[in-house]
């Protein structure tokens, strides 16, 4: 089991990141950065751990050295629930484009065929439109898929 000081060295190093950036990027003040470092301060609160521990997208127990880094499951609930939204978002504007874009693409190509419409994109190019919308939900499903495995 590691103990803060190297944890905080470890990363620090891995992220190539100073104690005066660390202190900068978190609001910790740089002597209390320095003095987790070098393991002077024993009893670290808890308001100064959780800043380091979010920073670097690690739990306050992995940043103390109780849990192996290589642990780390760096997406909290909020944060998988916020990315969930989002694809049930992207899954029903594509499902709903996946359903008229065969109809509009068939009006494109009668509209170009009756002259109706001078600017001419490719006919061969139209069907792609209904293909990468299907590509897009199936990938949305199968991100889903992988987010609520981790879960």
């Amino acid at each position: 089991m590691e103990n803060l000081a190297s944890v905080l060295t470890h990363l620090m190093s891995k992220n190539g990141i100073s104690s005066a950036e660390l202190a900068r990027k978190t609001g910790v003040t740089q002597p209390v950065v320095y003095r987790l470092m070098t393991g002077e301060t024993e009893n670290p609160q808890i308001l100064t751990l959780k800043p380091i521990a979010n920073y670097f997208g690690i739990s306050i127990e992995q940043l103390l050295g109780s849990i192996p880094l290589d642990n780390t499951n760096t997406m909290d609930s909020m944060l998988l629930h916020n990315i969930n939204t989002k694809l049930s978002t992207i899954k029903t504007i594509a499902s709903v484009l996946e359903d008229l874009l065969p109809g509009l693409v068939d009006g494109y190509q009668k509209a170009v065929a009756a002259n109706l419409i001078n600017e001419i994109v490719s006919a061969e190019i139209l069907p792609l439109l209904t293909l990468n919308t299907s590509n897009l939900l199936k990938t949305a499903n199968q991100i889903q898929e992988l987010l609520n495995s981790k879960q």
